[in-house]
């Protein structure tokens, strides 16, 4: 495995892959029981009230939505992570040789030498590959 190919696995699970499944978690508990059961279970009394105040909203939130309206939740939800990390892919590679630039190492290689390795001609534009090579959740979603 090349180094950019450990880089685009790292990133796909950093940015997309973990965050998403972070979401599809917190669905499918709000979906898995009614807002009864839910307000019955048993509070932790060291929760931070505030946090507590924002998952029982996010849990009627996801909850009261229609089959329709999860749908496309998913699709915002993946489009938002990967418009973040192309947005930020870009970003680094548009500022590599100016002094407000982010370096990217791997294997403690800096990641703009490894360019010659890159198929679409950009970091951004690898990110589309990597999403359908290496990303549990498939293509790029727009």
């Amino acid at each position: 495995m090349t180094k950019l190919e450990k880089f685009a696995e790292i990133l796909i699970q950093k940015l997309r892959d973990e965050n998403y499944e972070f979401y599809l978690n917190q669905k499918d508990f709000s979906r898995s029981i009614s807002i009864e059961e839910y307000y019955q279970k048993p509070r932790n009394p060291n929760y931070d009230p505030e946090s507590q105040k924002l998952n029982d909203e996010r849990f009627d939130f996801l909850n009261s939505l229609s089959s329709k309206q999860i749908q496309q939740l998913d699709k915002l939800i993946l489009s938002t992570l990967d418009s973040t990390a192309f947005n930020f892919l870009r970003e680094v590679e548009e500022k590599l040789f100016t002094d407000k630039s982010i370096g990217l190492i791997i294997e403690s290689q800096n990641i703009e030498q490894l360019t010659k390795e890159l198929l679409s001609g950009t970091l951004f534009g690898e990110y589309f590959i990597w999403c359908e090579r290496k990303s549990k959740f498939g293509k790029y979603q727009y």
